[in-house]
């Protein structure tokens, strides 16, 4: 190799297939599991268009506890064994302004939490919203899957495979 083709960058396909050998391929639905929740694995839509992640959870309500924020919610079909109602309680970033795909914006509890998809583990943050109508109970968007340094390809689906407990 001559040391001009050494300075040169990797081939868009190079670069692809790293991405696809170290797992961060990603079809446009996946298994995302929530370990400090407690949820082994849930359904999410992958979506390049929406910033925020989002969870169906039901009666979000804020509290405060020695001097720090948390907000108390239901998952409604996510135990351990994936049946049955679940109460959590998250510590509360912060009440954001999210504007839906509808393009109406709402305020919205924001938690921060782990989430798993396939081997990795990465840090995010998810807005709590009423998604009893939507076709997926979780949504990824952009500003994790740029976390995970992730590619989608729409044309494929669980890629990742189910999240691996750690």
């Amino acid at each position: 190799m001559s040391p001009q083709q050494s300075k040169l960058k990797p081939s868009l396909k190079m670069q692809t297939d790293t991405l696809i050998e170290g797992g961060h391929v990603l079809g446009w639905r996946e298994w995302i599991g929530l370990p400090e929740l407690g949820v082994p694995f849930i359904k999410a839509k992958v979506d390049t268009g929406a910033r925020t992640s989002s969870l169906h959870a039901l009666s979000p309500r804020g509290f405060e506890q020695d001097g720090k924020k948390f907000v108390r919610f239901v998952l409604p079909h996510y135990r351990g064994d994936g049946h049955g109602r679940m109460e959590c309680v998250a510590p509360l970033v912060e009440l954001r302004e999210i504007r839906s795909s509808n393009g109406k914006a709402e305020e919205r509890f924001i938690i921060a939490t782990h989430i798993a998809v396939g081997h990795h583990r990465l840090k995010v943050e998810v807005s709590l919203a009423n998604r009893s109508i939507m076709g997926f109970p979780m949504l990824l968007g952009r500003t994790a899957m740029k976390a995970g340094r992730f590619l989608v390809l729409p044309s494929k689906s669980y890629l990742a495979g189910k999240p691996e407990h750690s």
